[in-house]
């Protein structure tokens, strides 16, 4: 009991996620287990979905430009919380992957290849991504930030983003492509830090890494 009372808010919730962290610019870097991601993905949406229904605010973040921001993620969340569910499910055995109704057939595929990865902070912001292991890539899918630091979000989704990158360059995997969700105000500018820009002959909006 001493023990756990003598840890920060961010090492009890990576003990509550039950995952091994690591620690980066001031946030727990984590592989999820889909149901957990769940769980926080499903708190978010209804942060989201709260703060839109609940109408202007001066106090809140979520005004102007912001306030867009916020009406695209509650509109998007929903769609990453059934795939998170749909992961959960799959690890349980109680679906499978090749059995999948639309829409999430079409993206089965790379749902069986996902993992999802985290950048927790008490306070600091945190972010979630769904990232695909293929053959001769790995591709960040969707990443988002908790709706409710909006801010501090940004520095999490882009630590995180930095964190898979760096694995996967150990891993000597050199193709890394990201998918934005579009959430972020600066649009696919907001990546270029990370080392993402558009790439030649690619389609859908896809952004590759360039070291």
């Amino acid at each position: 009991r001493r023990v756990l009372l003598s840890l920060s808010s961010q090492e009890m919730l990576g003990l509550w996620l039950g995952c091994v962290s690591l620690a980066l610019d001031g946030y727990l870097m984590q592989t999820l287990p889909a149901p957990k991601a769940y769980f926080l993905l499903h708190t978010w949406t209804r942060a989201a979905l709260d703060v839109r229904a609940n109408g202007f605010q001066p106090e809140m973040e979520a005004i102007g430009e912001r306030g867009l921001q916020m009406k695209k993620m509650a509109e998007g969340l929903p769609r990453l919380s059934a795939e998170a569910n749909i992961l959960g499910a799959c690890e349980r055995g109680s679906m499978k992957f090749d059995a999948l109704a639309e829409p999430h057939a079409s993206v089965a595929e790379r749902l069986s290849k996902t993992q999802l990865y985290a950048a927790l902070s008490a306070g600091k912001g945190s972010a979630l991504a769904f990232v695909s292991r293929w053959s001769d890539h790995v591709s960040i899918d969707a990443c988002v930030v908790n709706p409710s630091y909006l801010i501090a979000g940004e520095g999490a989704e882009r630590a995180l983003i930095r964190h898979v990158v760096q694995e996967a360059l150990d891993d000597g995997i050199r193709s890394i492509q990201l998918r934005p969700t579009g959430f972020q105000l600066d649009g696919d500018t907001f990546y270029a830090p990370c080392g993402f820009y558009p790439g030649e002959d690619i389609e859908g909006g896809l952004l590759v890494y360039r070291a």
